[in-house]
């Protein structure tokens, strides 16, 4: 049982570690201040630290450590980190580094308290010789790593989950019970329930957080910047308010909206769907494809194109019009519809789009995969072409494929698109951020009315964007000086993958009946005559050979 202990974040204030939905220095903080707080509360003697002034990776882990060891007698030493990878939105978890038997001791209560607490993946207690901070420190030390920066899946939890894993790890290092303690408000917010602090660019706080979380801006670190603000007033112009990138009643009003749709909405396709074509699509060889000019895209595009694949697919099976305009076979027309103006190019790898159906669909897939690296070099967020004069809002371009909403013209079915996607906004964002980080200026729409509504969406729900633009290629594929100019490359490894989807989907998920027992099953004899060997084909059902 710790009675002394001495806490300390990972890297320091000028010395930053890893980003990405989070900054590993400001959590490490907030986690060590929290841990502290419950520590003390149980009457553990704890000394905090934190290096503002290194310059220097050498300086700052040689400033920890100095620091450490200059404690007097202490039980434990505790660095707190955050571990990165690569961007995913699958959950990655939570692992403690130690170097010593005792430390070991230590590393395996403290990673299963937080694992306990927080439903975080459990990565295990891990020996580590080669850290500078567990084979310099003098007392036992363990090195936590709460989670992955570059997870969403784990930035989920944490932030839900936040004070349950601090007082977990507070319980473990301390070796006993801790009580809970009451959340303090945070500072700025105000003490009466459903009021929200106006805020704008420069403020910090869970309220920044708040907001980024509803427009899906990544990270949501909480900092108020050039990147929140572009979004608040894209969102703003989308919903009709004046476009200040203030948050004040009325957008908070907007948000809450926001997050009720998308909430209430049905999810597009099932959780598990989604993981396995995400799978598929990450394991393609169209994942690992150098584009000519563009190189390797984001994993994100790659996946959320395939999803937004197989949404098409289930949309055409139930004869949706939107779907079925997007299958309808090579119109012949050049001028008008891409699948004619590529038809050479399709016919060289054997794809035929002379049919209705399915087949036609996937290979319009296939082709906007090569749209995107030349539109867009495969970001969703992607704000209009800035050496274009196209600031109205119909002409204004947005997203991976950069499409206007003056499209909506070539096709009936287009227009429907923005009411369906408006009131269930859910449209694959998660998948589509993976390995794409918005600029300051992609977030911000142009005008008002429905070519804001319309840039918005292509932005916030991916899938819409890319309906509307698998639409308007079959109808006035002009739009796309790519497309134009030939220079979207068409590859059969885009449409094998998609035919892993469509498979997936044609499949399903349902669950075959158990079969029933013996004694239910229903007994026909066959009698082969004359004798001999024969082949049999159950259809519908499962045998038991007797």
């Amino acid at each position: 049982m710790a009675k002394s202990i001495v806490i300390s974040s990972g890297h320091g204030k000028k010395i930053r570690g890893a980003s990405g939905y989070l900054d590993e220095v400001d959590e490490a903080r907030r986690v060590v201040e929290k841990v502290a707080t419950y520590l003390r509360s149980a009457g553990v003697t704890t000394t905090v630290f934190h290096d503002d002034v290194s310059t220097t990776q050498s300086d700052n882990l040689n400033r920890i450590v100095n620091f450490h060891n200059a404690q007097p007698s202490h039980d434990l030493d505790v660095s707190v980190h955050f571990n990165a990878y690569q961007t995913t939105s699958k959950p990655m978890g939570s692992e403690v580094l130690y170097v010593s038997s005792a430390g070991g001791d230590v590393a395996r209560a403290c990673v299963d308290a937080i694992v306990a607490a927080s439903g975080l993946i459990n990565r295990g207690p891990k020996k580590r010789t080669d850290l500078k901070f567990l084979n310099s420190c003098d007392e036992v030390s363990v090195l936590i790593e709460t989670c992955f920066v570059d997870s969403k899946a784990d930035e989920g939890i944490y932030e839900s989950k936040f004070d349950p894993i601090c007082r977990a790890i507070a319980q473990s290092l301390a070796g006993k019970a801790i009580a809970p303690s009451p959340e303090p408000e945070p500072p700025g917010l105000p003490s009466q329930p459903g009021e929200r602090p106006l805020i704008g660019k420069g403020d910090t706080g869970p309220a920044v957080v708040e907001v980024q979380t509803v427009l899906g801006i990544v990270p949501a670190d909480g900092d108020f910047g050039s990147i929140t603000e572009g979004g608040v007033k894209g969102f703003q112009r989308a919903t009709g308010l004046g476009a200040d990138g203030i948050v004040g009643p009325d957008t908070w009003d907007e948000l809450d909206d926001l997050e009720s749709r998308k909430a209430n909405g049905e999810e597009r396709l099932s959780p598990k769907m989604i993981a396995d074509i995400c799978e598929v699509a990450g394991d393609s060889m169209i994942a690992a494809y150098g584009w000519k000019d563009r190189g390797k895209m984001p994993i994100g595009y790659t996946q959320g194109v395939a999803l937004c694949f197989a949404l098409a697919q289930k949309w055409l099976a139930i004869g949706d019009p939107a779907a079925v305009r997007m299958a309808r076979k090579n119109t012949g027309n050049k001028d008008k519809d891409a699948l004619a103006w590529y038809a050479d190019k399709f016919g060289a790898l054997g794809m035929s789009n002379s049919k209705d159906g399915i087949d036609t669909l996937r290979h319009l897939f296939a082709l906007m995969l090569g749209l995107g690296p030349r539109e867009s070099s495969g970001r969703y967020c992607e704000g209009r072409d800035t050496t274009a004069d196209n600031v109205q809002p119909d002409t204004a371009e947005a997203g991976m494929f950069q499409t206007s909403w003056n499209v909506r013209s070539s096709d009936s079915t287009i227009a429907p698109l923005l009411a369906e996607f408006w009131e269930n906004p859910n449209g694959f964002l998660m998948e589509f951020q993976e390995g794409v980080k918005p600029d300051a200026n992609d977030l911000d729409n142009f005008g008002t009315g429905d070519g804001a509504k319309y840039q918005f969406l292509s932005k916030y729900a991916p899938c819409f964007h890319a309906f509307v633009t698998a639409l308007g290629l079959r109808s006035l594929r002009q739009h796309w000086g790519p497309i134009n100019r030939s220079e979207v490359e068409l590859k059969d490894q885009a449409n094998d993958m998609l035919m892993q989807v469509q498979v997936l989907v044609e499949a399903g998920e349902e669950t075959p009946p158990p079969i029933p027992p013996v004694d239910l099953l229903p007994t026909i004899t066959i009698k082969i005559d004359p004798p001999g060997s024969a082949r049999v084909v159950i259809i519908g059902g499962a045998a038991e050979v007797a």
